[in-house]
């Protein structure tokens, strides 16, 4: 599976079933008398707060298995966080990480209590960002959107302000590793500038795709910001800091997605269940539309019409990159380390 070639390569360098609701799942405006289940979701920090809302909701509306109340509660924490500590995997009933990389990760290096795969809630797809008066000079200038400005001093006789996620931190940083290397550019020629640049874990709640957006404002007065981020940290980033947009562009060879993967990490039946309860929940219209809202693409990568519209960007997914071999990632992430 491709997921786990991504996961057997970033150690080079570090079910949710359908059948819920036939289990008894099923929810009521009648009270519980049997006591409550509670559900504790472990998330990546950028889809948490969508999660919460869901939450909300299906808190309020009494979804019960086996006779119980189930209670649900997200709790946003980094995916390298989680991957390196077991006592949180121990506390948590279910995983949504960035990347379904991330089970492969933990179970390769022994966390059994990870399932290997996991249900896609939302999908982003990795980006360049910049702010809104850069991407107007780069379309006056004709500067290509591509993957080669990282490994680029200099665009149109302009310094470049590159950065991006440590890939051990977020997994937008090993695409950005993995394009460079796809577009005729070597990871290890660039990787230092991209390096020196990174977020530190510190940073925000993950060090990872939201994190570099914070330093598109501290380039040098002559330098052009560039970073790789989400187009869904893009889309948060616009809402807090209006009126100065950041403009995400998929480039011209297109990208690969992050894709959220929902995993029941509970290990009693009923826990289990609750949990599987809850995974169905954030399969509904109205959850879909809560992380539509949040700035993800549906699981199958696509926005609504209107909603693309009004942000500017396309409904359809975009062009994908050519998966990488096991070799040709394992190289493109070593690179970092060097």
């Amino acid at each position: 599976m491709r997921w786990k070639v991504w996961a057997a390569a970033l150690l080079v360098v570090t079910g949710l079933g359908g059948g819920a609701w036939a289990l008894g799942l099923l929810p009521g405006p009648s009270s519980c008398t049997g006591g409550t289940v509670r559900v504790s979701v472990a998330a990546q920090p950028e889809i948490a707060p969508a999660l919460r809302d869901v939450a909300s909701r299906f808190n309020v509306e009494e979804h019960r298995v086996g006779g119980r109340c189930v209670r649900a509660r997200v709790t946003a924490v980094a995916p390298a966080e989680f991957a390196r500590r077991p006592e949180l995997r121990r506390h948590a009933d279910a995983w949504v990480p960035e990347s379904s990389v991330w089970l492969g990760i933990v179970r390769d290096a022994g966390g059994k209590d990870v399932p290997s795969g996991g249900t896609s809630l939302a999908e982003t797809p990795v980006v360049l960002a910049m702010t809104r008066p850069v991407a107007e000079e780069f379309a006056a200038d004709r500067v290509a959107m591509s993957w080669k400005l990282l490994f680029k001093d200099k665009a149109d006789g302009v310094g470049l302000a590159r950065r991006a996620a440590d890939p051990a931190v977020g997994i937008s940083g090993a695409v950005a590793m993995l394009a460079v290397d796809q577009t005729g550019g070597k990871a290890g020629d660039v990787a230092a500038a991209l390096r020196a640049s990174a977020p530190s874990p510190t940073d925000d709640a993950s060090g990872g795709s939201a994190a570099v957006l914070t330093g598109l404002t501290t380039a040098g007065r002559l330098d052009r910001s560039l970073v790789v981020t989400t187009e869904q940290a893009a889309v948060a980033y616009n809402d807090a800091h209006r009126p100065n947009p950041v403009t995400p562009i998929v480039p011209d060879e297109g990208t690969l997605m992050l894709d959220h993967p929902y995993a029941v990490t509970a290990r009693d039946r009923r826990h289990r269940d609750a949990a599987a309860a809850f995974g169905d929940a954030l399969g509904a219209r109205s959850a879909r539309n809560a992380l539509q809202q949040a700035g993800f693409r549906a699981p199958d990568g696509t926005f609504g019409d209107a909603y693309a519209r009004d942000h500017g960007l396309s409904a359809t997914p975009p062009r994908a990159l050519r998966f990488p071999t096991s070799k040709e990632l394992a190289e493109a992430l070593s690179s970092w380390k060097r």
